[in-house]
């Protein structure tokens, strides 16, 4: 007999389509780092466009949904996931250093509407105490939306200094496994590309590992081969940023993407 599910676990499921077992997630929280990218400058627009591409869920940061709730205010809307910490890494480093803080508390997430959030786990940090202050913060935020019965996705990723920006699928699998042991529900990942890896990740992490786009490719084609080799490894679905929403005719883009991750013809609701 299968045990009784949380609320959280039940939440979860509904970010997950029931004919394909996929979820396909846009991200739409890069501007919170980098401002009004091109693509990007109307904001209100591109998520009116997001949402009514039909993804399964977007992610934004908690001004946006705010701002945009109407959106989400619907049966037919997607999931509202709310990015809640604040990781300056990478390209986004504050003078020169890394940090990490939180945004939002889980209770402020699910106040604004929040059907579940995100947050950072960093592996890498030039600074091995901020390291242990983000593995810290996952702990205590996986406990506090186990309370709320709210599901929590973290962003387990390789993208610390000491990393050197390398894509090592065995640190990749390392931090995926680490983000599950503290608590999270779902696990948004790097892929390498190589189907091998993918593999990797998903047998060796307890729970859905989702992956993220990276890098605007540009090229379509290129996109559908990264996204098949991604499914075919066993990654439950994506959570795509720039590859979905950064080009002329996002909801157009963004349709495609959902059909190739549920197959064509798939609705909301499971059906052919």
């Amino acid at each position: 007999m299968n045990a009784t599910p949380s609320a959280a676990q039940l939440r979860c499921g509904r970010l997950f389509r029931r004919a394909s077992g996929r979820s396909c997630m846009v991200a739409f929280d890069r501007t919170l780092l980098a401002g009004p990218v091109d693509h990007a400058r109307d904001a209100h627009g591109v998520c009116a466009a997001i949402t009514a591409a039909g993804p399964d869920a977007v992610l934004l940061s908690p001004g946006l949904l705010k701002q945009n709730a109407a959106l989400f205010a619907c049966r037919e809307a997607p999931a509202a996931v709310v990015r809640i910490d604040y990781p300056c890494v990478g390209d986004f480093t504050l003078a020169g250093e890394e940090h990490q803080r939180l945004l939002a508390t889980p209770e402020e997430a699910q106040a604004l509407g929040a059907d579940a959030v995100v947050m950072c786990l960093i592996s890498g940090y030039a600074d091995p105490a901020r390291e242990a202050d983000n593995l810290a913060r996952v702990a205590q935020t996986a406990r506090r939306c186990e309370a709320l019965g709210l599901p929590l996705i973290v962003e387990a990723v390789v993208w610390g200094e000491r990393e050197g920006g390398r894509l090592d699928p065995e640190r990749i699998a390392r931090v995926a496994r680490i983000a599950a042991e503290l608590g999270a529900d779902l696990v948004k990942a790097q892929f390498t590309g190589e189907i091998a890896d993918m593999r990797l990740l998903a047998a060796s992490c307890p729970v859905p590992v989702l992956i993220l786009g990276g890098a605007a490719m540009g090229d379509d084609a290129a996109l559908a081969r990264f996204t098949d080799q991604a499914l075919e490894g066993g990654a439950r679905g994506v959570i795509f940023g720039r590859n979905a929403w950064q080009r002329d005719d996002p909801e157009r883009g963004i349709r495609a993407l959902v059909a190739q991750v549920h197959g064509a013809g798939h609705d909301r609701d499971g059906g052919a």
